[in-house]
């Protein structure tokens, strides 16, 4: 590439689309960051010693399959970033910059909790995403090399349907469904047990704020595509059974209920593109686009 052509490439000369939804969300990023060694872990020191081992072993479990999530996701992000840059969306790519540190500061936190409190995250068997990891399928795979797969394709194939998938896998099921079904049993977990650990629940909080921008984005990406591509829908519908049947089967039948909801929720916020054209969808307020996932994060 000659300097010319490299000068070419750069729009931030001519100006940033402030208005776009991907700058507004970067907006917020900047104003809502966060930093795990801003919290004091001395109480959910205290409270760890004086719990049981059973409860122990539940609390190492449940961290360690969020912080082993908030690893391969960090780890398995990059190729989406690489592609969006290569078609020249700034304003975009700079958000996503943020959506980068991000996962890597949720992976941060539960580590430090887990240092904090004098735990060891590898000192039962067993590996899960989030939640137990158990039930066949894509849900099981997700982390056992499906994300990864997903998310490189991108580094070779640049096409909608590429697109479109490590939207679906990335946003709308690891964190639109899996997580935030993951949070509400996290809640109850909790409560139950006298809401221990002040300081980790306060950084649950705060990675739950930061997962609300992604999946506004993957929203955002999703809806673009297929606003784009409507033939492309039938490709959602057959990878949304294979990412959600298995997930939900292996659900106890209250919380599946919930998760049912969540899965419906999102293959609806998605058909809705179906009727918009990209401007549309380029155009959609942030207010708007929020309170749409707010539906499904409550």
């Amino acid at each position: 590439m000659t300097d010319t052509q490299a000068r070419s490439r750069y729009t931030s000369p001519s100006g940033i689309d402030r208005d776009a939804l991907p700058w507004r969300l970067w907006e917020k990023a900047k104003k809502l960051f966060w930093d795990p060694s801003d919290l004091d872990f001395s109480k959910d020191k205290a409270d760890w010693d004086a719990m049981s081992e059973e409860t122990r072993a539940m609390m190492i479990l449940g961290a360690r399959g969020f912080m082993v999530g908030e690893e391969a996701v960090t780890l398995d992000i990059l190729p989406l970033v690489r592609a969006i840059s290569d078609e020249g969306r700034l304003e975009e790519t700079v958000f996503l910059t943020s959506f980068v540190l991000e996962e890597a500061k949720h992976v941060d936190f539960f580590r430090t909790w887990f240092d904090a409190v004098g735990a060891d995250p590898s000192s039962l068997p067993g590996l899960g995403g989030y939640g137990d990891g158990n039930g066949g399928g894509g849900a099981a795979d997700i982390f056992a090399g499906e994300l990864e797969r997903v998310m490189r394709r991108l580094d070779n194939d640049r096409s909608p349907e590429a697109f479109l998938d490590a939207g679906i896998t990335y946003n709308q099921f690891i964190e639109g469904v899996a997580a935030i079904a993951g949070y509400k049993g996290w809640a109850k977990f909790l409560e139950a047990n006298g809401n221990p650990f002040p300081a980790f629940q306060e950084g649950l909080a705060l990675v739950q704020r930061d997962e609300r921008r992604h999946i506004a984005y993957g929203t955002y990406l999703c809806r673009r595509v297929l606003a784009a591509h409507p033939e492309l829908w039938s490709f959602v519908e057959q990878r949304w059974a294979y990412l959600t049947k298995p997930y939900l089967e292996n659900r106890v039948a209250g919380r599946g209920r919930y998760v049912q909801a969540l899965i419906d929720r999102r293959l609806e916020v998605l058909r809705g593109a179906l009727d918009l054209s990209v401007q549309e969808v380029e155009d959609t307020t942030l207010e708007d686009l929020e309170a749409t996932n707010e539906l499904v994060a409550s």
